[in-house]
């Protein structure tokens, strides 16, 4: 990658940069929660009264020097799906689109998943709201599936990648409760 971008782990020290950074690039979704959540999930639990369904999300800013350009996460469903990392809120801040960050974001994202123990990489994804994103994800290697298991509000496909260089495993629309996270980004609305 030519951009020499580092990464730095989201704590609560950069929470707010993070909190700015998401809102950036996501304007009409709010990840605030999310965010609490990968910190301290008593924290979550006891604001929303839920429990979090994602299990070991960390979340990274992607700086350009001292400037934050970009958000990724990973997280697992350890109890349902563990051998898959899923990414979560990746993004480049609206200026430094078209620039190559979002590339070398997703690429340090799938090389942290790799190194972790992963086998498969994923996404899930609005294919009418990210169409530029999704170009990328299939230039990639990323494979798409229309997810149906649950009625959304939005036209949602999962993009899936192997990480150990063979074939994609389809996703073969297994139960992901896109429902519940919908409600949570609701709740983030109202704090």
């Amino acid at each position: 990658m030519t951009n020499d971008l580092r990464f730095a782990l989201v704590t609560f020290d950069n929470v707010k940069k993070a909190i700015e950074v998401q809102k950036d690039i996501f304007p009409h979704e709010d990840g605030t929660l999310n965010l609490l959540a990968s910190l301290d999930r008593k924290l979550f639990i006891d604001i929303t009264g839920k429990e979090y369904l994602d299990d070991n999300v960390k979340y990274y800013l992607a700086f350009l020097g001292n400037e934050p350009v970009g958000i990724t996460g990973l997280y697992c469903y350890l109890n349902m799906y563990p051998r898959d990392a899923w990414i979560a809120w990746y993004g480049v801040k609206s200026q430094y689109r078209k620039k190559g960050f979002g590339r070398e974001i997703l690429h340090w994202t799938i090389c942290k998943a790799r190194d972790e123990g992963y086998k498969n990489i994923r996404l899930y994804t609005d294919s009418k709201e990210n169409i530029e994103a999704i170009k990328l994800y299939e230039k990639l290697g990323f494979v798409g599936e229309k997810y149906r298991r649950e009625a959304l509000s939005y036209d949602c496909y999962i993009y899936s990648k192997s990480l150990s260089g063979g074939e994609v495993e389809p996703w073969n629309d297994k139960m992901l409760y896109l429902a519940n996270q919908s409600e949570l980004d609701q709740l983030d609305y109202k704090k």
